[in-house]
């Protein structure tokens, strides 16, 4: 038997997508994962207007949601979430 826990940081930036995002967050929950697996989830929303942040802190509350500037875009809005983790 194992006795290590492998951990996972699964990285996401959106941009006013709602809708995208919490479908993509209501599947990973589906996953079946092993016992031996834990993760943590961090999303960047960089200024989203329709309320994406807002809606993933109310549906999933283990969802670290980091509030961008708007104007990250993806490469710097992976960064700022990767960078957040590692701090985890």
């Amino acid at each position: 038997m194992n006795s290590h826990k492998i951990k996972i940081a699964i990285l996401l930036t959106c941009f006013n997508r709602r809708d995208e995002t919490l479908a993509c967050l209501r599947g990973l929950t589906k996953q079946k994962i092993s016992d031996d697996v834990s993760y943590d989830v961090v999303l960047v929303d960089d200024g989203s207007t329709d309320g994406t942040g807002e809606a993933v802190e109310k549906e999933f509350v283990d969802v670290l949601v980091v509030k961008g500037s708007g104007s990250l875009f993806w490469n710097q809005g992976m960064r700022l979430a990767w960078e957040t983790a590692l701090g985890r």
